[in-house]
C-alpha cells in the first residue's frame, strides 16, 4: 500500500509543471503555445530567460530527486523501488494530469532520479547533455558513446552497487525510448 501511495504521490508531483508556472506568472503566456511549445526549462530560457529556465530546471531535477528522498524516508530503501517512484515523476512530468497530460520531455526530472542514486555521477551527466547540446544533441552516435561512457564511468565510482545501478538506468533509458519515440523516429527518418 505504501508503494502504490509513493508511486502516485511521485506522478502528482511529477506533474507540478514548472515551466508552465514561471512563464505563466512572469508573461501571462503558456509555455505550449510559444517557442519550441516544450513545457522544459530550455524553451523557458529562450522564451522568458535564462535564469528563469535554471530555476525551472532546478525545479524539475528536484521533483524526481525529491520524490525518492520522501520515499526513502518513509522507509523504502530497495534501489530498484526507489527508481520506479522517480520514474513515475517523469512521468508525471511528461504526462502531466494538471496539463491535460501534455508535458515535457523529462529529461531534467531523470537527471533529478540519477542525481540521487549516483549523486559522484551527475556532473558527469551534466556535462554529457552540455556536449551533446554543442556537437549535435540528435545525433545517434553521440547519444551510444555517451552512454557507454556512463556507463563506464558509474562502474568506476559504484564498483559495488554497480549492477543495481545499471539496472535502474537500462530502465530510466527504457522510458525515455519511450517517451520519446516519435522524435527518435523523426531522427532515423533523417538519416
Amino acid at each position: 500500500m505504501k508503494i502504490i501511495f509513493l508511486i502516485i504521490l511521485g506522478y502528482i508531483i511529477g506533474s507540478i509543471s514548472f515551466a508552465y508556472l514561471f512563464t505563466y506568472f512572469l508573461t501571462g503566456l503558456d509555455i505550449r503555445n510559444i517557442g519550441t511549445k516544450n513545457p522544459g526549462a530550455a524553451n523557458v530560457a529562450r522564451q522568458v530567460g535564462k535564469k528563469w529556465g535554471i530555476i525551472v530546471w532546478i525545479g524539475d531535477t528536484l521533483k524526481g530527486a525529491g520524490s525518492m528522498a520522501i520515499a526513502e524516508s518513509i522507509g523504502i530503501t530497495n534501489e530498484i523501488l526507489l527508481t520506479i517512484i522517480g520514474t513515475f515523476a517523469i512521468l508525471g512530468h511528461c504526462y502531466p494530469v494538471f496539463l491535460k497530460f501534455k508535458g515535457g520531455k523529462g529529461i531534467s526530472t531523470m537527471g533529478g532520479v540519477m542525481f540521487y542514486l549516483a549523486p559522484a555521477v551527475f556532473p558527469f551527466i551534466l556535462g554529457f547533455w552540455f556536449i551533446a547540446q554543442l556537437i549535435n544533441p540528435r545525433s545517434p552516435g553521440i547519444i551510444l558513446s555517451e552512454v557507454a561512457l556512463f556507463f563506464f564511468i558509474l562502474n568506476q565510482i559504484y564498483p559495488d552497487s554497480f549492477v543495481k545501478l545499471s539496472v535502474s538506468t537500462l530502465l530510466l533509458i527504457l522510458v525515455s525510448i519511450f517517451i520519446n519515440r516519435k522524435a527518435i523516429k523523426e531522427m532515423r527518418g533523417a538519416h
